[in-house]
């Protein structure tokens, strides 16, 4: 008994299998079916109308704005390179300043250091 199937359940899956069974598409379908799509697009916005306008203009500014920011860091660069020399050769003159006291110090107690020396 458990091996009898159901007529009703019999015609059904008889039914199911013919739905299911690959058919090939009437030859005018891919036509239609391109013509919906275009049909179903949204037109562009108009912004999107003077796309390459837009873009070239996009591209001349990101291009000024880089050019522009290599100048500027560049310059500030130079800038701080002049600072840098600036302070370094104010450096110098300070120690050169200090060796010419210390040295004029030291010429000036060596005379009486020696003299006591050689007098020993």
């Amino acid at each position: 008994m458990a091996d009898r199937i159901d007529p009703v359940q019999e015609e059904f899956e008889n039914e199911l299998r013919d739905q299911l069974r690959a058919r090939s598409a009437p030859p005018e379908f891919a036509d239609r079916l391109m013509l919906r799509i275009e049909q179903s697009r949204p037109p562009a916005p108009r912004f999107f109308r003077f796309r390459p306008l837009w873009g070239w203009a996009t591209v001349a500014a990101l291009l000024a704005i880089s050019v522009f920011s290599g100048v500027e860091h560049d310059r500030r660069q130079r800038i701080a390179g002049e600072h840098a020399r600036q302070q370094v050769l104010l450096a110098l003159r300070i120690t050169g300043t200090t060796l010419r006291q210390v040295q004029a110090k030291v010429n000036d107690t060596t005379p009486a250091q020696s003299g006591a020396t050689t007098s020993e």
